[in-house]
């Protein structure tokens, strides 16, 4: 193989793989997506990996109670719309995980200013894993590439 082929193939991959970076940076953000509403809403943690809080109020409680909520721990979750409103989204030039509604952003910051706390970003653990993660979608699809060359 000459060093203009070899330029030429190389060129191809990387021209495959850019093609292929808005797709697999939506599907990191889904999987961070995820892990953030499981420790957020089912384990009740902050971005520290540390307990969200206890309730205290005795009529939200009771309130809790009545709709058959668990109250243990805050977990944040009540009708559902905060944890829905937690979305990826995309154009053409970005993918960001985002709150997509102002009443849903102002109560998450909210809750963070309340308990004094981060939590709607991400955890350094969720950060490493979905790197790992996007590395091993990398490297799946210049497997893919290398193979059909």
């Amino acid at each position: 193989m000459t060093t203009d082929e070899l330029r030429l193939r190389l060129a191809s991959v990387a021209s495959k793989i850019n093609a292929a970076s808005n797709q697999l940076l939506l599907l990191g953000a889904k999987d961070l997506e995820g892990r953030m509403k499981l420790r957020i809403f089912s384990d009740a943690q902050d971005a520290n990996n540390n307990s969200i809080g206890d309730y205290k109020s005795k009529s939200w409680i009771k309130k809790r109670k009545e709709t058959g909520r668990q109250t243990a721990k805050v977990d944040l979750e009540y009708t559902g719309q905060l944890r829905n409103s937690i979305q990826v989204v995309q154009d053409s030039n970005e993918t960001v995980l985002a709150i997509i509604n102002n009443e849903d952003y102002l109560k998450a910051k909210g809750q963070e200013e309340r308990r004094n706390k981060v939590i709607f970003e991400p955890s350094r653990e969720e950060e490493l894993d979905v790197q790992n993660y996007i590395n091993d979608l990398i490297q799946e699809e210049i497997d893919k590439i290398f193979s059909r060359l």
